[in-house]
This record gives structure tokens, sequence and C-alpha cells, in this order.
């Protein structure tokens, strides 16, 4: 279970406001390169086993923590990953990985190599995106006619889903997070610029649809706090909205929009956001970086960030970690075909491990006026004996204003 580590002030770098973005305080020890042709996508940690890359060429790859040399190959498709998780965010002993498709969500055991379970979705459209959490496997599809699909899974049964969300979404369900400390709360984004949260413990999925926030085409959303929530648009825009609860009264306040940040920040794309810094990227011809902008109490530190230049040429950085081991190497991939490892010179960036301490329990939809009730240890919906299918009911095409894709955005 993920724990936030606390740490000092967040990049150690920090002088004064005055002082520039440290340039080259980092340097390259190591990299790993898979050709030109073969996008490096995705990284996730396994510590005891080792860092693991998604391809475009649809391996999955562990490297070793230290020389980023392969220890060994899956293979998990004939096109790329387009997303991949360890399965429960077991970063620590872990042993399944999930990955993302064009033909299936299939889940391996890093120990044997072995394909333990494959999911098939019944409309033939491709999976896009993954969470994994509370015993539970949730994952989203392109769209296919009027239909974009969540299915969730217990881990612990592959052969059918717990449930599956099927009108809630009417394009490409690009992200899924879970919350790490409400284990009946779902949350998902989708080009049709739409970021839903879910509470799974309704039955009936017009029920279930907890909030939606209409922001615009989705690349990544997540859980900055308990009850705060980010969205990260394909035009490379962004905000910072807040979590309804059930009481009566609307209390939701103004979103904190920051609107285009690609002149604020001075960057062309965002490569996602972590717990402590947001990682922003250039890929203007002979001036491409890797940026970590320090980024806590949802205020960006636009001076005291660090830049590596030509950190995978002019290349987009498709994903970034920094290892829980050890905070002062970052690991970075990205379209140059190429995971590499880089040692702060300064240092380590004493970022947290997560964004807040994710092993205490909350109901985090309730009133806040009335007495919670026990949190449950295991999701709701893996307690019931079987989950009511309905009909599905005929969806209304909705406007797709918001679903134009940056470039930088291939998923």
């Amino acid at each position: 279970m993920a724990t936030t580590t606390h740490l000092s002030p967040i990049f150690i770098q920090k002088t004064s406001q005055s002082t520039p973005l440290n340039m080259n305080s980092y340097s390259l020890v190591e990299l790993s390169s898979f050709g030109s042709e073969n996008w490096c996508l995705k990284l996730q940690p396994s510590y005891k086993h080792g860092l693991l890359t998604g391809l475009s060429n649809g391996e999955i790859c562990l490297l070793d923590w230290n020389t980023g040399k392969p220890l060994q190959k899956i293979r998990a498709s004939e096109t790329a990953i387009n997303d991949m998780k360890v399965i429960d965010s077991d970063f620590v002993a872990g042993n399944l990985i999930s990955s993302a498709s064009i033909d299936s969500v299939k889940v391996f055991d890093i120990r044997s190599n072995d394909c333990v379970a494959k999911i098939n979705n019944e409309t033939n459209s491709p999976f896009l995106s993954l969470d994994s959490r509370h015993g539970l496997l949730a994952c989203g599809t392109e769209l296919h006619g009027i239909d974009a699909t969540i299915h969730i899974y217990d881990v612990r049964k592959w052969d059918t889903p717990l449930r599956s969300l099927v009108d809630s979404h009417h394009d490409d369900v690009t992200c899924i997070k879970f919350h790490p400390s409400d284990v009946n709360v779902l949350l998902s984004g989708s080009t049709d610029g739409y970021t839903n949260i879910y509470d799974l413990k309704q039955d009936d999925e017009e029920d279930a649809l907890h909030q939606v926030i209409n922001y615009a085409s989705i690349h990544s959303c997540g859980w900055l706090s308990p009850k705060r929530i980010y969205t990260l648009s394909h035009m490379e825009t962004f905000s910072v909205h807040e979590l309804n609860d059930k009481s009566d009264e609307l209390k939701e306040p103004q979103p904190l929009d920051f609107g285009d940040i690609r002149k604020a920040w001075n960057c062309d794309y965002v490569v996602d956001v972590y717990p402590g810094f947001i990682a922003t990227g250039k890929t203007q011809e002979g001036a491409g970086e890797l940026r970590l902008l320090p980024f806590k109490d949802e205020k960006i530190d636009i001076e005291n960030g660090v830049v590596i230049p030509h950190a995978h040429g002019d290349e987009v950085v498709r994903d970034v970690l920094v290892s829980a081991q050890n905070t002062d190497v970052l690991y970075s991939c990205g379209e140059d075909g190429c995971v590499k490892i880089w040692k702060n010179n300064l240092g380590p960036l004493n970022t947290p491990e997560s964004f807040w301490d994710y092993s205490e329990r909350m109901s985090v939809l309730e009133d806040e006026n009335k007495e919670a009730p026990t949190s449950l240890e295991e999701p709701l919906i893996i307690q019931k004996e079987s989950v009511t299918t309905k009909p599905k009911k005929e969806k209304h095409k909705k406007s797709k204003k918001h679903s134009k894709k940056s470039r930088f955005k291939p998923y």
C-alpha cells in the first residue's frame, strides 16, 4: 500500500525567487534504446523485480533499476501498449502487471512471463486506459459506434466484469483512476470533454454517476488530495476541481483554471502530473527539453524547476518516474525509443511518494455535516453476490466540440 514520504521542501536546489531554472543539474548515467521507431510509452515501478516500460511494438520490458538493461521481455500484443499498470498498485512486492492494447487487456505474472488473464471487449473496440486498486481492475475503451465502456473486474476473478459503465462517456475513455482512500469511488476522463466521478455503491449507472466535470478532451486526470481533482486536456489546458459531496446544497466552487499553460510554463506540452511536480516538455528542433516544475498546494513554481536539455532529443517525453527507493535518480522514456536514467547532481528531489497518505480509509462523498459510515475494507461491489444488470439505454450523441487532440498525445 502506498504511503506518503514526509520530506523537506520539494526541490532542494531552491535559493531565491530570482534564481533561474537549474540547467544541467541532471547527468545521464544509463540508457536503454529499443530503436527510434519503437516508442517507449509508459513506466511502472515494481521494486521487487525492476522497472517496467511499455513499448509501441506491443512488448513490456522489465529493466534493471541501476543499469536500465532489459532483464526480460513480455510479448503482450502485436500493437502498441496503450496503458500499463501494476495490479492493485502494489509497487513494492507486486507480481502482476496489466496492459491495454487494441486487441485486449492482458494480465501477466512477472515471475514467469505467463499470461494469467485475458479480457476481450464484446464490441471489439480497443482498450485505452487502466487502473488497479482495492482488489479491482478498471479498463476503458475507445469509442465504438455510440459506446465507450468502462469494465470493472475483481482481480481474483477475471471471467466476467463485476459491472460495466456503458452510458457515461460518448467518446474514448483516456484515463481511469480509483480513489486511493475510498474503495467505492472511481474517476474517468474522456475525449468527450467530461471527467466523471462514480459512486460504485449505487447499482444503477445513472445513480452511480455522482459528478460530471465538463472541461475539455482529457489527456490525464486524477486526485491531488482526497477531494481535489485535476484535469489536463489534449489542448494543454489545466484545472483543479472540487469533489462534490452528497449534501442537499451544491457547494462546488469555481475551479482553479490555469488555462492554456504553454506560454505561462514555457513548454509545448505537459507530460503528466506527479506527486510534488509537473513534468513538461519542448519539441522544438534543436531545443527539446524535459522540465520538472515543483507543484505544491495547487501552486506551480516556474522559477525553481529543473531543466534537462535534449532529454530525449526533439522527441516527446511520454513518462517520468522518481523512484521511491532513490529520489536523486529520475527515469524517463520517450518517442526516441529510449528509457534513460538521470542522476541529480544537486541531491534528491525530495518529492513525496504519493499525493497524500493513502493508508487512511475515507468516505469522501459523504456530507461533511453527517457522521460518515464505517469505511469498508473492500469495495461494496465485491461484497455483493451479484451485480444487477439492466438493458442499455439508447445514448444521445453529444457534441464533440472538445474532441480535438494535440499531436503531442498519440495514445
